[in-house]
Parts: structure tokens; C-alpha cells; sequence
């Protein structure tokens, strides 16, 4: 059997403790298209494929400090 290798899983996100407030981002009709699909493949809402991708990249720009 082939499974897919756990990296390459996109996890849902948890909302239960999240702040829910609006950010604005803007698209030219052919990125909109191409994240949608995306989502879609993955099985997410374009707004949760959006913040994982962007939370994804800032965490890569601003690691987590390890507590002590």
C-alpha cells in the first residue's frame, strides 16, 4: 500500500482558541483560481489554505524561541 508521507499532509486548523479577526489580502483572478484549486485539492477552505500557507512562511522568518 502507498501512504503518504505525514510532511505532506496539510493538518485542519484549530479554531477554539483563535481570535477571528479579517485580514485583507488581494489576488489577480488567475492566483484566486490556482488557490482555489489548491484548497480544494487539499480539502480546505481557500481562508484556512491561506493562513496555513502564510503561517508556514512566517515562522520560517520568526522562529519560535524555545522556552528555558
Amino acid at each position: 500500500m502507498n501512504y503518504m508521507s505525514k510532511k505532506n499532509v496539510l493538518r485542519r486548523r484549530r479554531l477554539t482558541s483563535s481570535v477571528r479577526k479579517r485580514i485583507t489580502s488581494y489576488y489577480t483572478e488567475s492566483e484566486q483560481e490556482e488557490l482555489t484549486r489548491a484548497a480544494a485539492t487539499q480539502g480546505v477552505s481557500l481562508s484556512s489554505f491561506v493562513a496555513s500557507a502564510a503561517l508556514k512562511e512566517a515562522r520560517k522568518i520568526n522562529p519560535r524561541q524555545l522556552s528555558k
